[in-house]
């Protein structure tokens, strides 16, 4: 016998009907559920919701890529520093600050250190 389903047969018809003329029918099975099958789809049905729950939960919003920057490039001089570049470059009245990390991100560096002879992208404002 399954663990998740049982079947129930029709019983063998008796000695005072073998006799009586029967009408030809489909056997029939019926499943019915145990106490351990009806746990076992019962589980999957709640791991089903949880995966669907999680999947509307995990939802991300779509994020465009920024819009194309107009760019020139910069060859890096003696005696030059990310900061120094950045302070000439920066407008009034802006942090210096942001125009290194914009520098530091758009050039891909690890820190600001430059080196002479290095290519700056530097963007077009």
């Amino acid at each position: 016998m399954s663990a998740v389903a049982r079947r129930v047969w029709r019983v063998a018809p008796s000695a005072h009907e073998v006799g009586v003329e029967r009408k030809k029918s489909k056997k029939k099975t019926v499943m019915k559920l145990t106490r351990r099958g009806k746990a076992v789809f019962g589980g999957l049905g709640a791991a089903l919701l949880l995966l669907f729950g999680m999947g509307v939960w995990n939802v991300g919003i779509a994020q465009s890529e920024p819009a194309i920057q107009q760019v020139t490039s910069y060859i890096v001089r003696p005696g030059d520093t990310l900061w120094s570049f950045a302070q000439r470059t920066t407008p009034n009245g802006e942090d210096v600050r942001e125009t290194v990390a914009d520098l530091i991100t758009l050039n891909h560096l690890d820190s600001s250190a430059v080196e002479v002879g290095q290519r700056l992208v530097v963007p077009v404002e």
